[in-house]
């Protein structure tokens, strides 16, 4: 599959705004994310406090032809001490699904990352039932460490159905601990 082609940059506060709050009350976009019905004033928030406590850091996924904002990728909660952190992904436009934009993210951050800051593992949890987000993070190399059988419940209509709940991993045998504590790769003025 060709990707379209992407671009990944820090979030900006101004990329915060109607279209970007819409996705997170889509519940196609938000079947399987914790973040839902979020407001433009907390989003704002939440990325200050993340560069603000370095305990997370969210960027975004453009369009390299258009520049359209179509997504993000977040490192974090980050473990400093441990030297891992989880990498979450939303393509929060639906338009771009199916096209191997968040492999091609993923890819990218990894790389980025594994480069800059000595990390060394990044991990994700995932719902057995989400397919493409499962799919998009085994193509960029994160391999299945655990699984946890029956962990999520979902009722719809009355009846209760179960799914697990995978992790995948990708380990940095070049890591540096030392460096990554101190890695801090966006700052407050990148996001304004």
């Amino acid at each position: 599959m060709k990707s379209i082609g992407i671009i990944i940059r820090p979030l900006r506060l101004i990329d915060i705004n109607k279209n970007y709050i819409s996705w997170f009350s889509d519940l196609k976009v938000t079947e399987y994310l914790e973040a839902k019905n979020i407001t433009i004033k907390d989003s704002k928030k939440y990325l200050k406090n993340g560069i603000l406590k370095q305990n997370y850091y969210i960027y975004a996924i453009c369009d390299k032809k258009t520049a359209e904002h179509i997504g993000n990728i977040k490192i974090g909660p980050i473990r400093r001490f441990d030297g891992v952190s989880d990498l979450v992904t939303v393509i929060g436009n639906k338009n771009y699904w199916g096209k191997g934009v968040a492999t091609e993210a993923i890819k990218i951050i990894v790389k980025k990352s594994f480069s800059e800051s000595g990390i060394r593992k990044f991990c994700a949890s995932i719902d057995s039932n989400n397919k493409g987000s499962l799919n998009a993070y085994q193509s960029a190399g994160f391999k299945v460490e655990a699984k946890l059988t029956n962990y999520f419940c979902r009722n719809a209509q009355g009846l209760k159905s179960y799914s697990d709940k995978i992790y995948v991993v990708y380990n940095n045998l070049d890591h540096d601990l030392l460096r990554f504590k101190k890695w801090e790769p966006i700052s407050m003025l990148d996001i304004t």
